[in-house]
């Protein structure tokens, strides 16, 4: 009877140590969508691939997403492979979010690899956008129209709540 309970707590914990793993719940969004429809309420994610102990980083970039549209829950991290080799294996960067009333919002992830930039967060204003009548762009970033490659970006989202 002793061994029968030991395992059923067993079991339960383990059920209880899964239950706190994995993604953060909602639907996943790669690089290749940068134009996503989201109910309010919904949480969702934006995954891109990344080995930051190769010094490839993304960071959330300013001006920040609207607050009363998106909130940002948080960003993590998941390594796969590599064995004990340092910068081996696979990366992911997830970057989370809960939508909160009808709008849209624009989300601004910049690309760093190999450390070849800093975070488009350490400053506090904005890049000056060369749309605005007579202002160059200040940003040594371009914005990119495809996947990931060797070059510093920013990969631009623009999110509709519904």
């Amino acid at each position: 009877m002793r061994t029968a309970l030991n395992s059923l707590a067993a079991v339960a914990a383990g059920l209880l140590v899964l239950t706190g793993c994995g993604g953060a719940g909602g639907d996943e969004y790669g690089t290749e969508s940068r134009a996503i429809t989201v109910d309010a309420g919904d949480d969702f994610t934006l995954k891109v691939p990344a080995n930051p102990a190769l010094g490839q980083n993304w960071y959330l970039a300013e001006p920040q997403p609207d607050a009363k549209v998106l909130e940002y829950r948080g960003k993590r991290e998941e390594t796969e492979g590599g064995g004990d080799l340092i910068g081996g294996g696979d990366g992911t960067q997830f970057f989370d979010f809960t939508a909160l009333e009808s709008g849209k919002a624009t989300v601004r992830l910049l690309h760093c690899p190999m450390g070849r930039c800093r975070s488009g967060t350490e400053s506090a204003t904005p890049y000056p956008s060369a749309s605005a009548s007579g202002t160059p762009s200040m940003s040594p970033y371009p914005t990119a129209t495809s996947t990931p490659d060797d070059r510093p970006a920013f990969f631009v989202y623009t999110i509709t709540v519904r």
